[in-house]
């Protein structure tokens, strides 16, 4: 059952509302998923995941910069400081430090909203045609697979056609390899990042664990749920291993309640050190349970 809070749920309703208005006969269907329908969504902090399904494939980019001009008018409408949080609508004072997070939502990292037209999303084979971008993103460092597994175990229809059912069950192993480079491009992002802004670099660190749990349960085949549920099942497979668990009730606690205005660098750099460790310690661990 999906946990919404409520005022997002009042900004979401909205922005469908006016989505579907301003595109008449255009929205095949909006798809909320991740921490904003599991519980885990918490104000200032986190972002928000939506799959857009359209009709005509030369729509999708006006559909998207509605999208997001949509989102910038109602987020101070609403106080839910996404405009803070996607990494999208990010702005510094560097322009090094910009063209880097912009460089990220390229990459599919931090992006409020995906729209693809139904003649692109071959949900069957797991594929999406006509946009070479993605198509060589996901090709090289990630793997759609797990993207659509995370949203048919975390998905919420908004409108529309429920395609989560079209979802196909069988993964690759190529993909379940491949999985696995998000988190360690969140740790490389992380070391480049911490030279320019050690609060952003320390936030990267800190995902990097919790999606490590995503990779390593995708590659297992074991529904993606909420962090905490996920840190728990991957705390239970390798209780008997030497790693060092404490590290994911560490990020836990971090990513809910740390107060990162006063990091300094070279706490953020023994972090993500340590981060890096246990990140590749817990993949080599997984992969001796697979293959054993």
């Amino acid at each position: 059952m999906s946990i919404i809070d409520e005022t997002l749920k009042k900004f979401l309703d909205e922005i469908v509302m006016l989505t579907v208005k301003e595109f008449p006969n255009e929205i095949v269907s909006f798809i909320l998923f991740g921490s904003a329908t599991t519980g885990e969504w918490i104000r200032g902090k986190s972002d928000i995941d939506c799959i857009i399904l359209i009709k005509n494939r030369n729509m999708t980019k006006v559909v998207e910069e509605f999208l997001n001009e949509l989102l910038l008018k109602l987020d101070s409408k609403y106080k839910l400081n996404l405009s803070e949080t996607c990494t999208i609508y990010k702005k510094t004072q560097n322009p090094a430090l910009n063209l880097i997070l912009k460089t990220e939502s390229m990459m599919m990292f931090g992006r409020p909203f995906y729209v693809l037209s139904e003649d692109q999303f071959d949900l069957k084979n797991a594929k999406i045609r006509h946009d070479l971008k993605i198509q060589i993103g996901l090709s090289v460092i990630a793997s759609l697979n797990m993207f659509l597994q995370r949203i048919k175990n975390t998905g919420v229809i908004l409108y529309g056609k429920d395609i989560r059912k079209e979802i196909s069950e069988s993964i690759p192993r190529i993909e379940k390899i491949k999985a696995s480079f998000n988190a360690l491009l969140l740790l490389l992002m992380s070391f480049v990042i911490l030279p320019l802004e050690p609060k952003i670099a320390f936030s990267h660190a800190v995902k990097a664990n919790l999606w490590a749990c995503d990779d390593v349960l995708f590659a297992f085949e074991k529904p993606l749920s909420t962090t905490s549920k996920e840190v728990q099942e991957i705390k239970k497979m390798f209780e008997n291993s030497d790693l060092e668990l404490n590290h994911l009730d560490e990020a836990l606690k971090y990513k809910r309640k740390i107060n990162i205005q006063n990091l300094n660098r070279w706490f953020v750099l023994k972090y993500t050190l340590k981060s890096i460790g246990f990140v590749f310690d817990l993949y080599f661990q997984a992969l001796r349970k697979m293959f054993s």
